[in-house]
């Protein structure tokens, strides 16, 4: 797995999972939320190493949904190290209104609000890979101490959910292994890479706009209640 070391489910019994929910269907790349991560549920805020298949969590658009899959996988940093590309990225405490480090996997989508999105692709939403949030605000690549565990999951179908410090996270259902992911087909949300993904996030840095990024989690509503914005607006779409 691109130099990762992956401990084998038969090494820890405790944290096998099923996946009988969604046979035949693959959750793919370097996503994920790392073990101790909080999400907004109905049980208020849980890590997410907590959460069950069943279990309902907040997302953006569609109040509380259940989760349908987990994938749970302990990963050790090799001996040779890893290059940039394949390190989680440590967002600092106190960058996006969390109150600790939050790390995320480095193509853990976030969820980005800012009108320099409206200009690319017509929507003021679209979703960034956390690798590409280098420098700003402090966020930078690394590793985090010893084994680690990444904890990824999936609904019915693609779902934002608000996690820890008020960042919202995108869990894109999972997929045929043969279905072409980069095509962004059937997708909810406009997932943006390369210059594209480059240039909004210089705009975030220009502008120092941690607003895009995160909220006060002071603002997410009162668990179990649903969210303050139901589902997000449609913007115009000013190339045609």
């Amino acid at each position: 797995m691109f130099g990762w070391k992956t401990k084998r489910p038969g090494d820890n019994p405790a944290r096998i999972e099923s996946f009988a929910a969604l046979d035949g269907l693959l959750i793919t790349g370097h996503t994920g939320l790392l073990a101790g991560t909080r999400i907004a549920s109905t049980l208020g805020w849980k890590p997410v190493e907590m959460l069950r298949v069943g279990d309902k969590v907040l997302t953006f658009d569609n109040a509380m949904q259940s989760i349908t899959d987990i994938q749970r996988e302990s990963l050790v940093v090799p001996d040779t190290g890893l290059p940039s590309r394949y390190r989680p990225m440590r967002v600092p405490e106190g960058a996006l209104y969390n109150c600790r480090d939050i790390w995320l996997m480095p193509d853990q989508g976030m969820l980005v609000e800012c009108e320099a999105a409206l200009d690319a692709c017509g929507d003021p939403y679209a979703v960034v890979p956390a690798r590409y949030l280098r420098g700003f605000r402090g966020i930078e690549a690394g590793i985090p101490p010893g084994t680690f565990e990444v904890i990824t999951l999936a609904f019915r179908q693609d779902e934002v959910i608000y996690v820890e410090g008020g960042l919202l996270a995108y869990c894109p259902k999972p997929r045929q292994l043969l279905e072409d992911i980069g095509s962004g087909r059937g997708q909810e949300y406009d997932t943006l890479v390369g210059p594209a993904a480059h240039f909004l996030v210089n705009c975030l840095i220009d502008d120092d706009d941690g607003d895009a990024l995160g909220g006060n989690p002071a603002d997410v509503p009162g668990l179990p209640r649903g969210p303050i914005r139901p589902g997000r607006p449609m913007a115009p779409n000013p190339f045609g």
